[in-house]
């Protein structure tokens, strides 16, 4: 862990690059807590942060979570640091440049994440840990076509967590993917009630999800643990929209809502 501190703080002179301005705040809040934030080339990035008895855990779990359309890592970083007390490392990834209005695509986002895992696994004691993607919105999209590419390659994930987000069968990577390209990948799907799909806007998230992507990751060798189909539920389960949807609010670790939980278990006993 000497290492892994040492590197995290190096963060702190590094040059990296944020994605919301109105979000520099919190980078020295993330650095004050034992974070840190790296650059990854063609102005992408990854926020980190590592438990301070990382070491001493013996069933260790590491989130690796990706954000949706417009959106950055330290948006991600932070529903996950202010609603869980597990002691889990937490990464966001950043695959979107405001500037340029530019999102990377599924085999670009792969290979990112590669690079992320490699190098927190070279400065950081990672050995036996349980490495889970979620993505949420456009990143939930994409959990279909990198779990195809992690099937593939590495093997990175024990799961993947889509959030309120649908690729949609006849997404490309999905579309040529052979019969077996899913074999042995887990997912665990989630879904507001209210969400409407931005794949099909005549039918909502949830529909979507059973109709098209449960058969889709099943009939392809994969198995889904979960379905979960929150009542009153819109677009994301970190966000409490029970005052209505244009009324929503970010879950604390106070509010949980129903479906935090049932995930957190999950990943708790995953695999």
């Amino acid at each position: 862990m000497e290492e892994c501190r040492r590197w995290l703080t190096s963060a702190q002179e590094r040059d990296v690059p944020i994605a919301c301005a109105d979000w520099a705040f919190f980078r020295p809040e993330l650095f004050k807590r034992g974070g840190g934030a790296f650059p990854l080339g063609n102005n992408r990035y990854y926020l980190v942060w590592v438990p301070e008895n990382w070491a001493e855990i013996a069933d260790r779990k590491v989130i690796v979570s990706l954000h949706g359309t417009g959106g950055c890592a330290e948006w991600m970083l932070n529903h996950w640091y202010q609603t869980t007390d597990r002691q889990w490392v937490l990464v966001a990834m950043q695959y979107y440049d405001p500037a340029t209005g530019q999102y990377d695509d599924d085999a670009v986002i792969y290979d990112n994440l590669r690079a992320v895992l490699a190098e927190l696994q070279a400065h950081c004691p990672l050995s036996g840990s349980e490495v889970f993607y979620h993505g949420f919105s456009r990143g939930s999209a994409q959990s279909f076509p990198v779990a195809v590419r992690d099937r593939a390659g590495d093997r990175l994930f024990a799961a993947f967590i889509a959030d309120s987000g649908c690729a949609g069968p006849n997404y490309p990577t999905l579309r040529d993917a052979p019969a077996d390209a899913l074999r042995g990948a887990h997912f665990w799907l989630w879904c507001g009630e209210n969400d409407v799909s931005t794949v099909d806007p005549a039918r909502t998230t949830c529909r979507v999800m059973e109709e098209d992507m449960r058969p889709y990751v099943e009939e392809h060798g994969g198995v889904v643990d979960a379905l979960i189909q929150e009542e009153g539920g819109g677009h994301g389960m970190f966000n409490d929209c029970s005052a209505g949807e244009h009324r929503c609010v970010s879950r604390t670790a106070e509010n949980l809502g129903p479906s935090l939980p049932l995930l957190f278990e999950y990943i708790s006993r995953t695999p």
